[in-house]
C-alpha cells in the first residue's frame, strides 16, 4: 500500500492517501475466525479514510501603486540641482519605503521623504555622482525603479 499526498482530480485540492484516490470515508467489516476455534468469529473493522485538503486560494494582488506609472522610469539631474522621484500609491494611508541600491533611505540633510495625499516623493538636495543610480519605492511586497542619471561637472570652491 502507498501513501502520501495525492493530487485530486475532482477539486483540485491534495489529499493523503493510504489505498484510494478520493476523498471518501469507508467503514467494512471483515469476518474471520481461526481454524484452533471454529465456534469463535472474530469481527474486524477495517477503516479507509482519504482526507481532501482543498489548494490554497491566491489572493489576488493587493493594489499598492496607481496603474498609470511605468515599473521603472530613467531620470536626469544636473550636479548640484535637486532631484525628485515620486510615485502615486492607490491609498491615502499606504506607506511606502525607499531605496538607493538596495539600501534603505530615510530624511537627512541630503535627502527628504515627502507624502501627500496619494503622492509619495523622495526629493534629494544638491545632487552629485555618488547620488547616481537606483532608486526604489516599495509597499505591500511591490516595487517602482528609478535609474537617477547625473549630468555635469562639479568643480566646488577653486583654492
Amino acid at each position: 500500500v502507498q501513501s502520501g499526498w495525492r493530487n485530486c482530480d475532482s477539486c483540485a485540492g491534495r489529499w493523503w492517501d493510504f489505498s484510494r484516490p478520493h476523498c471518501q470515508c469507508s467503514v467494512s467489516p471483515t469476518f474471520s475466525s481461526r481454524p484452533s476455534y471454529p465456534r469463535v468469529v472474530f469481527l474486524t473493522w477495517a477503516v479507509s479514510l482519504t482526507l481532501c485538503v482543498p489548494p490554497c486560494p491566491s489572493p489576488e494582488p493587493k493594489v499598492v501603486f496607481a496603474k498609470e506609472q511605468p515599473a521603472h522610469r530613467e531620470l536626469q539631474a544636473e550636479v548640484g540641482a535637486s532631484a525628485t522621484l515620486s510615485c502615486e500609491v492607490a491609498q491615502a494611508q499606504m506607506e511606502v519605503t525607499w531605496y538607493k541600491d538596495g539600501k534603505k533611505l530615510s530624511s537627512s540633510s541630503k535627502v527628504r521623504v515627502d507624502a501627500v495625499g496619494c503622492t509619495r516623493r523622495l526629493v534629494v538636495q544638491q545632487v552629485g555622482q555618488t547620488e547616481a543610480g537606483e532608486y526604489s519605492c516599495e509597499a505591500g511586497g511591490q516595487r517602482l525603479s528609478f535609474h537617477l542619471h547625473v549630468t555635469g561637472q562639479y568643480f566646488g570652491d577653486a583654492e
